[in-house]
This record gives structure tokens, sequence and C-alpha cells, in this order.
């Protein structure tokens, strides 16, 4: 554990495991979704570029009903809606839920709320660097991966494998160089 840039919460970038994580309190992972088919996510691009950057970005997210969600909490973020699907980036939960509009617009204009949290994601990329077909494979296929709001709760096993997966994979996309 590591204290994050500009911010007195603790960061994790993997969960503990074995001897280390009867040590500590198991940390909740969720989920938060983006469907490019309901919001085009257009700063997405140079949200990636300043994680290269700077080690993280800050965003505001809706965590959709979900109220239970504890600063410090595992994040990932997926792509949904059109392919492709899959994992496309991770991080901490900056801050518990708090309500406000909705944030589509239709909804807002009718008085329509839902939660939002503030998330410090260290990993975001434009594509997926886990896809949704390997998420199918065990056992990873005991899930629903398609989640219809943010703010879904991952259970620990399935956290941790996840985690044993993502891990290599940003760490291969940082070392691959870009194409200018």
């Amino acid at each position: 554990m590591k204290l994050g840039p500009a911010c007195d919460l603790p960061v994790r970038t993997r969960r503990p495991h074995g001897p280390e994580r009867d040590l500590q309190l198991d940390m909740a992972t969720y989920l938060f979704a983006w469907n490019p088919k309901l919001w085009p996510w257009e700063e997405l691009p140079a949200l990636c570029a300043r994680v290269r950057r700077r080690g993280f970005v800050d965003v505001e997210w809706s965590s959709g009903r979900t109220r239970q969600i504890e600063p410090g909490s595992r994040a990932f973020m997926l792509r949904l809606g059109v392919a492709p699907k899959g994992v496309i980036g991770s991080g901490v939960t900056l801050t518990a839920p708090r309500q406000g509009l909705h944030w589509r617009r239709e909804k807002a204009a009718a008085g329509v709320t839902t939660q939002f949290i503030d998330l410090r994601l260290d990993q975001l990329f434009t594509t997926p660097l886990i896809s949704f077909d390997e998420l199918a494979e065990p056992p990873f296929s005991r899930y629903r991966w398609g989640i219809r709001q943010s703010g879904a709760y991952l259970p620990g096993t399935l956290a941790d494998a996840l985690e044993d997966l993502w891990e290599p994979r940003w760490g291969n996309a940082r070392r691959t160089p870009r194409r200018r």
C-alpha cells in the first residue's frame, strides 16, 4: 500500500494475498461502466494521456443506486454497449457516493437523481486490455459482466483473479511503444 499523490487516501495497486490479506480488512472491489452508446466520453484520449504523464486522473462517475461504497475501495472501469467491450481502467474510490441529478440530460430534466463518486484512475486505456471474450472463461464466466449500472460489487475471489489478469496487461501496455 502507498499513499496516493495529492491525496491522503491509501492507494493499493493489488488486493493483498496470503498472510498480508489476513492482516488487513478485505478491500471491496466495484465495477464502473462506460457505454459509448449512451455517452461518447470525448475526453477519454486526453485523460489516458494524463494518466501516462501524471500516473493518475481523478474523475467524477455515477455509482448508480449503490450507496455503500467506501473511500479506498478498488475500482475497475468497463467499456460496455458496443465492441470492443471489456476492462479499460482501474483505480480506487476517493469519496463515498453522494446524490446528484442524473447524468443523462433527459432524466435530469425529469428530476431523476443518481449517486456519484470520485474515482482516481491509475490505469486508463481507450480500448479494453481484457476483453469480454476473456471474461466469458472460468473463473470469470460465473459473473454477469454486462452490468446495467455502475457501482456493481465484484466478489473477492473474482476480484483477485481479475487483478492477476489485469496487472501484467497494463504493465505490458505501458512498455509497448506508441506509434506516432
